[in-house]
């Protein structure tokens, strides 16, 4: 099996694109049309929330999937429909990865030790059920919090190095108030800086045949002075770069965030996309969605060239 950063690698090649699509659809954003003609007066509302909520992005995912690497499903707009939404989100699993897409869960998720394995179990690696392995949401990568330290931080880097997954931890993020924590100095660096420095020393046990660590970090698009220090840091991982667009990146600084070799990124868009309708590109989302995504994937690689 090819590392998860040789998988990706072959996939921006494959596809000439970087492009990530976030899925961070909530009900109270689908088309009005579009919930009219399958809501079903016969049916519960759970029921029509799981059908409505996979439909729509079932479909987004088809229109978009030849513009795209890869989705990365945010967990807090499936949590919020509680275990109804965790359904929805699995089936959803299921469907991009049979279409050949690079799936990320991004839950931030950590815990010390016992707790984060059992994460990392349920979501990039495997749990034991009655003296069997079962793979369940067997997602390709996972975002994780840094904030508890390397036991935290160990079972899934033991996970991908087992498995052939990927991990993105944050370290710089794209929100106004990162500079709360992310950039208090410490020993003349910024805290960013030295949690890059562990995300170098934890991916240099697994790395792929391109040369690239399968642990990456999270550094937002609105942060390309805090990209160039840390893409100095990580020469060899590749940067997952959320922000461009709604909050504020610009496709033009993603130059910033590649390595020597002008690699090294994948850029997520989510309401850009999944919302494109909004912005009436097109009456139909999903022919919105499939331009808006078009579009941007343009975009990129015309800044990154």
């Amino acid at each position: 099996m090819l590392n998860f950063s040789d998988r990706l690698f072959d996939t921006i090649k494959k596809k000439n694109s970087v492009l990530v699509a976030g899925i961070d659809t909530s009900i109270e954003n689908i088309p009005d049309y579009f919930i009219k003609k399958y809501y079903d007066k016969d049916k519960n509302e759970t029921e029509n929330l799981k059908y409505i909520l996979f439909e729509y992005n079932r479909r987004i995912i088809d229109a978009i999937e030849e513009n795209i690497v890869g989705v990365k499903f945010q967990a807090a707009f499936f949590e919020q429909y509680s275990y109804h939404g965790v359904e929805v989100l699995h089936k959803l699993i299921l469907y991009a990865k049979n279409k050949k897409l690079i799936v990320i869960f991004d839950g931030k998720r950590n815990d010390i030790s016992s707790s984060a394995k059992g994460y990392s179990n349920a979501y990039i690696g495997e749990t034991v059920v009655f003296d069997k392995k079962i793979k369940f949401f067997d997602c390709d990568a996972i975002t994780v919090n840094p904030y508890i330290g390397e036991d935290g931080i160990k079972p899934f880097v033991e996970d991908c190095e087992r498995y052939k997954k990927g991990l993105f931890v944050l370290v710089k993020t794209s929100n106004p108030s990162s500079k709360d924590f992310q950039d208090l100095s410490i020993d003349s660096k910024y805290l960013f800086e030295k949690v890059a420095e562990k995300v170098h020393e934890w991916g240099a046990g697994c790395k792929g045949k391109y040369g690239y660590s399968d642990i990456g970090a999270v550094v937002g698009a609105t942060q390309p002075d805090a990209a160039k220090l840390v893409r100095s840091i990580l020469p060899d991982s590749f940067l997952l770069i959320p922000g461009v667009g709604v909050q504020g990146g610009k496709v033009e600084d993603l130059k910033y965030f590649l390595d020597k070799n002008k690699l090294g990124i994948i850029v997520n868009s989510s309401r850009d996309i999944i919302y494109a309708y909004k912005n009436h590109i097109h009456s139909d989302f999903e022919k919105s969605s499939f331009i808006a995504s078009k579009n941007l994937k343009e975009s990129i690689n015309n800044a990154i060239a």
